[in-house]
């Protein structure tokens, strides 16, 4: 649908009910009109949405309560969803909606859509601005006073009552008729189709007996929703405007098609090959994304999948993995064999421990599965237990037992013994959380550095984690050695991968195609967004990015570095 590009711009302090505030007046069309944002949960464009704290303070959780997160100052966050809580806006830093920050002590831009109508929220530490694309078909709607628009939003929520009184079938009924009131009216709910028979389930993933009369909602029913979930691992569609009844995303009509930008083997749920390929162009449906082993991989088929490092173009809904990664989730692992690794296979299903030797409840290991692992250490589940042995898989998030697998490459030797593991155990006091302390003090600091901000974005996205991780263990007044120790080890390895780099260049005004594309991709990471976002004009000379409608101009020198030495 072709998009008129007229900018409805206002301050998002208008959910408090605060006067709206008109900028950018270089837009042709600026009308100061409240813009009414969901009351339910907007999905943002995910990794193009990122936002800087301008003030240190605790998350919150969805309902508003404070939670014992901390969002530090100068601390990047992705952005995944937009919410109203208690008259103000808030970002949600995590896919599973546990933790959110006021969007007015951010600085950024954050984007989402809610039907025709797309919304850009940019905040500067203070403040909130807000504008809005339209799609021509709405824009009748879009130009409705505000006390028309409470008038109408009133009369659907009444009408929405008095549905729920009726039978079943007039409830269908309205249900249906309401969908496409909705989505001519630019409110906060899209109209989609099941492709299967749906049961409800609630917030929790526990299906609910009878959803408005039915037990289950049938194949081919329109439905409104307002934003995704994950639960428990699952994408989900969310049903009502409180976020009380969800529909899995598998019943949705609403495919996403991946493109091959390299040939690609199609891999068993086992990671598993008969080299049949996938070739380079090739336009696929897929319908998950799954950790098999260390790497990331679409699901194209029954037990069939193909590595993410293989696709190119991602058309559709975005598809958050359905599990977590068992290995190293942020580096690619060669297929070649490294003499100075260890790997580990599994005996049988086994489960996966923290720190202090607990089962994690949801994660385990079937039997046969290959892990890299990068120490062996003892692990004490008390002062008076007997220490044991566990490997620690690569990617840091778990350990296995030395009893429940076998090891092949290189030997590892214990990093401790079992007088430490015990001594691990205790209550960490201020003076065992110093080092920690100080390595989340500098975070601002890193943050702001060049080889952060020029770094790949996935490991900002792991040093990132391991700050938040580690604030969390630091604020955790029952937190043990050991988790301290664990955690300031995180931050450390996180820290080393830091490898961000202005690009040399042997003259600004004569820039070869490697050196514009190695700019490109160093300006695309400093600022996450797609390369294709980045473009160069005027001969290579003017750097900016392009992105629905806005241009930002960019420095060149903040990504490249002029080499006298090879300037001639």
């Amino acid at each position: 649908m072709k998009l008129s590009h007229k900018l409805v711009l206002v301050s998002a302090a208008v959910l408090m009910g605060v006067s709206p505030v008109v900028g950018m007046a270089n837009s042709a069309s600026v009308q100061a009109a409240p813009i009414a944002h969901a009351k339910g949960v907007h999905n943002t464009y995910g990794k193009n949405s990122r936002v800087k704290m301008t003030k240190t303070m605790k998350c919150v959780d969805r309902y508003g309560k404070k939670t014992s997160m901390p969002a530090l100052k100068g601390g990047h966050y992705t952005i995944w969803n937009v919410k109203n809580i208690n008259g103000e806006v808030y970002y949600s830093i995590q896919t599973d909606l546990k933790y959110w920050i006021p969007a007015a002590a951010t600085e950024g831009t954050v984007t989402y859509k809610s039907g025709n109508t797309t919304y850009t929220l940019r905040s500067n530490g203070k403040k909130v601005v807000t504008s809005t694309s339209t799609a021509k078909s709405t824009k009748k709607s879009a130009k409705k006073t505000t006390k028309k628009v409470v008038k109408k939003t009133a009369k659907k929520s009444e009408s929405k009552k008095d549905s729920k009184k009726t039978t079943t079938k007039k409830s269908a009924s309205k249900k249906t008729a309401s969908s496409k009131k909705t989505t001519s009216k630019n409110t906060t709910s899209n109209t989609i189709k099941l492709i299967h028979n749906a049961y409800v389930y609630d917030e929790n993933g526990k299906r609910i007996k009878k959803y408005e009369g039915k037990a289950k909602l049938t194949k081919g029913t329109e439905i409104d929703v307002y934003g995704t979930m994950t639960i428990k691992g699952k994408k989900y569609y969310q049903l009502d405007e409180e976020g009380t009844a969800f529909v899995k995303a598998g019943n949705i009509d609403k495919p996403t098609i991946i493109t091959l930008k390299k040939n690609a083997y199609i891999y068993n749920g086992e990671g598993k090959t008969k080299k049949k390929l996938v070739k380079k162009g090739k336009t696929v449906k897929t319908t998950e994304t799954r950790y098999i082993g260390t790497k990331l991989y679409y699901k194209i088929g029954d037990d069939q999948f193909v590595k993410a490092a293989n696709v190119g173009k991602v058309k559709g809904t975005e598809l958050d993995p359905v599990n977590e990664p068992d290995g190293a989730a942020t580096v690619e692992v060669p297929d070649t064999e490294d003499v100075n690794s260890t790997k580990v296979t599994t005996k049988r299903v086994v489960s996966l421990y923290d720190i202090k030797g607990q089962k994690y409840a949801d994660r385990i290991f079937d039997a046969g599965v290959s892990q890299q692992v990068s120490e062996l250490r003892y692990i004490a589940t008390s002062v008076n237990s007997t220490p044991q042995l566990f490997f620690k898989l690569a990617s840091g998030r778990g350990y296995l037992k030395y009893d429940d697998v076998t090891m092949d490459g290189k030997i590892l030797n214990p990093v401790n013994t079992p007088e430490q593991a015990k001594a691990d155990v205790t209550v960490a006091t201020a003076a065992d959380k110093a080092k920690l302390t100080q390595s989340i003090n500098e975070a601002a600091s890193v943050k702001a550095s060049e080889f952060y901000k020029l770094s790949s974005s996935s490991a900002k996205a792991a040093y990132d984690k391991a700050i938040t991780d580690g604030a969390i263990v630091s604020n955790n007044a029952s937190a043990t050695i050991g988790q301290v120790n664990e955690a300031e080890g995180a931050i450390v390895a996180a820290k080393a991968k830091l490898n961000g780099a202005k690009i040399a260049v042997a003259n600004f005004n004569s820039l070869t195609p490697d050196e514009v594309t190695a700019i490109v991709k160093a300006a695309a990471n400093a600022n996450n967004v797609p390369e294709s976002a980045i473009q160069f004009s005027n001969n290579n000379t003017t750097l900016s990015i392009v992105t629905n409608g806005y241009t930002q101009p960019l420095n060149i020198n903040d990504y490249a570095v002029q080499n006298s030495a090879i300037n001639r």
